[in-house]
């Protein structure tokens, strides 16, 4: 047990049988080191009046319950994307890893340190993840049925005197409790919580399984999915991350006029590859027509072929298109929505 700890906290790809591990993901429940996230603390007494100023979503009332947002350019292009999330007397900022420099170059630029103070608490942070149908029961047995209930809601609490942080997640995998704590507690933590899990028929994951399920439930990264180059109408978060009831944030005026007044050209939507599975930057195409690129692509276990791209909005799903790249070419279905949608 704890040698599988111990791997766990490297998060490798796998542990010898990604498929194994995605089969745990989504039919009893995975434990995950989110290696792939950074931590940011934010403090001050008004630090989130700055971070509202600067973030696409309302963080003047977050009791309870975190907000997805958005570091935006001038332009309204996307710098990273993050969750907001109350914490004690401050905010904690959980950030893609790939965003991280991004968000601390605008802070650096645009927080007054006489109202906001920030830093990078990933080293101190560590974030562990129960992920699957049977997460919230494997968590139960460890943190005393205390759970957070709706989609981003946090509860603070303590085990063994040690103080932690819970974010419910219902995006991922349908269910799934993360746990934001000390690193030196989060590792006895994960002891418990992995015999738990394993008690629920669950097992430990690394970054392959937790791939392929991100891709099937349509959920976009940064630095894979999203980047400088795109807008916020593009990702497929504008309902989750922007706020149009609130005052100026940077970026604002672009994202209001496409909201308001126009339209993005293109938008990330879920694909099925019909044989091959292309890489990453796979041209889609109508014809002679480019309409559209590969953003994601992986192989599922449960839906065979599968990707993220983007494609031109007048492409209505379902649609059948062809993708195309270097010498390599096969024909790919546009689909209405993310295939993995499964009750809890």
């Amino acid at each position: 047990m704890i040698g599988e700890l111990a791997n766990l906290l490297e998060a490798p790809a796998d542990f010898g049988d990604w498929r194994a591990e995605y089969a745990a993901l989504v039919e009893s429940c995975v434990l995950v080191a989110r290696a792939d996230r950074s931590v940011v603390r934010v403090e001050g007494e008004r630090g989130a009046e700055m971070l509202n100023g600067l973030l696409t979503n309302q963080l003047a009332d977050l009791e309870g319950s975190g907000r997805h947002a958005m570091l935006l350019t001038p332009r309204g292009r996307v710098l990273t994307d993050m969750r907001v999330l109350p914490y004690a007397d401050c905010l904690l900022l959980d950030v893609p890893r790939s965003g991280l420099g991004n968000l601390l170059d605008a802070f650096r630029k645009y927080l007054p340190p006489l109202y906001a103070r920030f830093e990078d608490a990933s080293s101190e942070l560590l974030q562990l993840g129960v992920y699957g149908p049977a997460a919230a029961a494997a968590a139960s047995a460890v943190l005393d049925g205390k759970l957070p209930a709706g989609h981003l809601s946090v509860k603070e609490t303590e085990v063994d005197g040690e103080p932690l942080l819970m974010i419910r997640d219902h995006r991922f995998a349908g269910d799934g409790l993360e746990i934001i704590a000390p690193h030196d507690r989060a590792v006895q933590l994960g002891e418990r919580l992995l015999r738990a899990v394993s008690e629920s028929g669950g097992r430990t994951a690394g970054s392959r399984a937790l791939e392929v399920g991100r891709v099937e439930w349509g959920i976009p990264s940064y630095g894979i999915d999203i980047d400088e180059s795109n807008f916020v109408q593009e990702t497929g978060l504008e309902e989750l991350a922007v706020s149009y009831d609130k005052g100026c944030y940077l970026g604002q005026e672009v994202v209001a006029r496409v909201h308001f007044r126009g339209h993005v050209n293109r938008l990330l939507r879920s694909l099925k590859f019909l044989d091959a599975l292309p890489a990453t930057g796979a041209q889609l195409v109508v014809g002679e027509k480019d309409v559209g690129v590969v953003t994601s692509s992986v192989e599922s276990p449960e839906f065979g072929p599968i990707g993220l791209g983007y494609v031109r909005r007048e492409i209505e799903a379902p649609a059948e298109l062809l993708w195309k790249a270097a010498e390599s070419e096969g024909p790919v279905t546009v689909l209405e929505g993310p295939l993995g949608r499964r009750p809890v």
